[in-house]
């Protein structure tokens, strides 16, 4: 059994952005998880991600194929490509006896998640989906609080998906998911992790499922006149744009004004640069609360510098218009859903918040929990019979789920060194029919009834759906 001085590995297939936000955990605790191989088809990346783990040139590989050609190179195995990637690589690590961890989506349809489970269970290697959010504070509270009987039996969800603007147009309109075709419906990239919510609180699998939603902004036909078809070209809109690329890019407007809504130093070092801009460069230390170096400029280009920037926005798709970049993914959608047990659900997801964050009520037949997942976090509970409200102390975290994500590590690192898994793939199994049944509903306009999901692989024509 791995030891604090010789913890458990780890290999990582993907060295992109989820991929270093996870291996980060080996750095900051070295004694609990090391990072012994890598595979990454982008040679800057792949080097970079190697001399920060000190990996040994015999186990960086440019192909996922090469580093599973042989016997495990480490414990357990993260998968966290681009989605069209996952399907391949994690049947193959499970096959060489891989304990694997796996970026959401598992995959990109039915058949193909199906098949991830069934190969987990003929090969007994456990699948841990990376559904980070069960693993924040927040969350958690929640979890906690309805195991605790503080609202009675809980009824009914009301819960948000609210993708700010911003967000919306970076990943879904000119990034990697701005076509349904190149890789997942909107409904399943962005909520699988709130379906996995729902999964969890209702304790029970869905038995129907409604949805509905559209593109409503990001068309041809709503771009303002005389708009070029890059933000870097001179557009007569440009100061009155919200969606104008430099602002984001370049000078991280939007995403300062969401960390200034925080608490602690990031909250207080992206005010200060709002309000001081011109001084913000002369103050030591502040130029880490400045995201406009990190996620999402860090996804457009290895080059930070202005001039590094600039380029990319004149050349790459982060600088086209988002009235002129093709994006066919909805920008709203609302999904109703019954579980077995009784309990409803709504999940309303929309690209046109002011802030990004997600908001929760549940309501039970003694109280309600009311959430707001944004900034410093807002939970309390409200009790019927006397009308108090009791705050939970929870954390917030504004620039993203960094929390979650060094939990759920925690979580990880715990199981490769003999514990129990984190999460039950069945259960995360169910979350994306859930996304994959709102698509459909959607598209197909009926209603969606579940038949014995998550149990059995389906023998007719691999939806499990009726």
């Amino acid at each position: 059994m791995p030891s604090v001085s010789n913890p458990p590995s780890l290999a990582v297939v993907g060295a992109g952005d989820r991929g270093n936000a996870y291996a980060r955990f080996a750095l900051e605790h070295p004694e609990r998880l090391r990072i012994a191989a890598v595979a990454e088809p982008d040679p800057v990346r792949r080097e970079r991600f190697a001399a920060l783990h000190r990996i040994p040139a015999a186990a960086v590989f440019a192909d996922w194929r090469e580093l599973l050609d042989g016997p495990p190179l480490a414990d357990g195995l993260l998968v966290a490509t681009q989605d069209s990637g996952h399907l391949e690589p994690a049947l193959a690590a499970l096959g060489r006896g891989y304990r694997l961890l796996l970026e959401k989506p598992m995959a990109l349809d039915e058949a193909s998640c199906r098949a991830i489970v069934d190969e987990s269970e003929r090969t007994g290697n456990e699948v841990v989906v990376c559904h980070v959010l069960r693993h924040s504070s927040f969350w958690r509270a929640i979890r906690r609080a309805l195991d605790e009987g503080l609202i009675g039996e809980l009824v009914s969800i009301e819960h948000a998906e609210n993708v700010s603007y911003w967000h919306m147009a970076h990943s879904y309109v000119r990034g990697n998911w701005g076509r349904t075709g190149d890789s997942s419906p909107m409904i399943l990239a962005k909520c699988s992790h709130d379906f996995d919510l729902l999964r969890w609180y209702s304790g029970a699998p869905p038995v129907t499922l409604a949805s509905v939603g559209g593109l409503h902004e990001f068309r041809p036909e709503k771009a303002p006149p005389g708009a070029p078809g890059r933000c870097t070209d001179g557009c007569p809109a440009a100061a009155s744009c919200p969606y104008e690329a430099t602002r984001l890019y370049l000078r991280g407007e939007p995403l300062l004004r969401d960390a200034a809504q925080g608490g602690g130093a990031a909250g207080f070092g992206a005010r200060f640069i709002l309000r001081h801009p011109r001084f913000a460069a002369l103050v030591p230390g502040l130029e880490a609360y400045a995201p406009s170096r990190g996620w999402p400029v860090s996804t457009i280009t290895a080059d930070l510098s202005d001039a590094g920037i600039l380029e990319a926005l004149g050349t790459g798709p982060y600088g086209r218009c988002v009235y002129r970049a093709r994006s066919d993914q909805v920008d709203h959608q609302q999904t109703v859903v019954e579980f077995a047990n009784g309990v409803t659900a709504s999940l309303t997801m929309q690209g046109h918040s002011h802030r990004e964050g997600r908001t929760v009520r549940l309501d039970g037949t003694r109280g309600t929990i009311r959430g707001i997942f944004a900034g410093r976090g807002e939970l309390e509970v409200i009790d019927h019979r006397t009308g108090r409200k009791a705050r939970l102390p929870v954390t917030g975290d504004p620039l993203g789920h960094g929390e979650a994500d060094r939990a759920l590590m925690d979580a990880f690192a715990r199981f490769l060194s003999g514990g129990a898994p984190p999460t039950l793939v069945s259960e995360s199994l169910d979350s994306h029919l859930m996304a994959f049944a709102a698509h459909r509903s959607r598209t197909e306009r009926q209603m969606v009834r579940f038949d014995g999901i998550s149990r059995k692989t389906s023998k007719t024509d691999g939806s499990g759906l009726d």
